[in-house]
Parts: C-alpha cells; sequence; structure tokens
C-alpha cells in the first residue's frame, strides 16, 4: 500500500491525536522496515525484535517528530539502523547479510535476470553469491548501511539522505566508495 505525502501527514496527524490510529503508520511501514533488518542481519528472530522495538521507539518519539513533506520511512528506517547498531555495538557480534536470498528470488524470475542451465551454472551462481556476501561482509557498517538501504531497500538517494542524516551528494559519494571497496573485496585481481 501506498500514500501520497499528504495522506501520510494525515496518518501522523491522527496519530499524534490519538496512539491508536499509529497502528496505520505501522501497517504502512512495516514490511519495508523488517525486510530491511532481515537483510542486515540475517537471523529472522532479531529482526522481529529490532522492528518491534524500533515502532514502540516511533510511537514513543512520534510527538517529537516534525512533518517536513520527507516520508516518515525515513525517520523509521534512521530508529532501525540506530537500534541495529546498538545491538552490535552492546553484543560485540559480527554483521552478517542474507545475499543468498538474492539468489533464491532471482530464481523465481521468468528467466529475464537470471536463468541458470543446468546445476554446474546454479553451483557457479551460489559460489559467486557466496563469495560477494563474505565480501559484504567485510566492509564497514556505514558501507553495509548504505548499500543496503539503496539496493535491498532501492531508496532514492533522497530518502538515503534524510535516513542517515546527510547531504544528498554525500550519498552518491558513500556508494561509489562503497561498491568500489566491495568490487576490490569480492575480485582483488581485478582492482
Amino acid at each position: 500500500m501506498t500514500v501520497t505525502p499528504d495522506e501520510e501527514r494525515k496518518l501522523i496527524e491522527a496519530a499524534l491525536a490519538d496512539p491508536r490510529e499509529f497502528v496505520a503508520l505501522y501497517d504502512l511501514h512495516f514490511d519495508a522496515i523488517h525486510r530491511f533488518l532481515v537483510s542486515r542481519c540475517s537471523d529472522s528472530q532479531l529482526a522481529e525484535d529490532l522492528c518491534s522495538d524500533t515502532f514502540m521507539i516511533a510511537l514513543e518519539k512520534l510527538s517529537k517528530y516534525k512533518w517536513t513533506g520527507k516520508p516518515l520511512r525515513s525517520w523509521l528506517y534512521r530508529i532501525a539502523l540506530n537500534e541495529l547498531n546498538h545491538y552490535y555495538r552492546k553484543h560485540k557480534k559480527e554483521r552478517e547479510v542474507a545475499i543468498k536470498q538474492w539468489h533464491d528470488e532471482a530464481q523465481n524470475f521468468d528467466g529475464a535476470d537470471l536463468e541458470l542451465k543446468n546445476k554446474e551454472d546454479e553451483k557457479d551462481a551460489l559460489a559467486s553469491i557466496q563469495g560477494l556476501n563474505e565480501s559484504f561482509g567485510k566492509l564497514k557498517a556505514k558501507e553495509q548501511d548504505i548499500l543496503s538501504l539503496r539496493f535491498f531497500e532501492d531508496l532514492s538517494y533522497l530518502e538515503i539522505a534524510d535516513s542517515l542524516n546527510i547531504s544528498v551528494s554525500n550519498v552518491g559519494v558513500r556508494i561509489n566508495r562503497a561498491l568500489k571497496r566491495l568490487q576490490r573485496l569480492h575480485n582483488p585481481q581485478e582492482a
């Protein structure tokens, strides 16, 4: 379900007037925030917990949210990232990303994006994805965050800038640098 900025503003105003109305915002943004957290930690239970924490914090702090015409989703991504980073700082765990999902999802296409002709092709593709996953895991947390927002969540540069509280031009610079570093990690002989 998508809403216009004006419709979202009305949903926010309704939630401010009556916290029970927050459920409409929750329903609108839950899938995107949950999917993002699953892609960032590859532990569905942890993702559910962090998603729950994200929406609880959003509900508690909604009165401090200032409508600027930008999607509420950007603010929710910022909260989710803060919760994820707080969790990893507290638990000192390495981050993982479930890139294998790309492989599984790609096989469900009509063959336009990925067509595996036989078992050897499938093994090669899986090995490549696993190598990419390992390389992605070696990126700095901020690099993983920005690439996840851009390529897993398909956010615009403006939405990423709002989520990370940086300028739009800085988004482009950071994405470019992160992609180059990922390429060097994944294909060191080509660097």
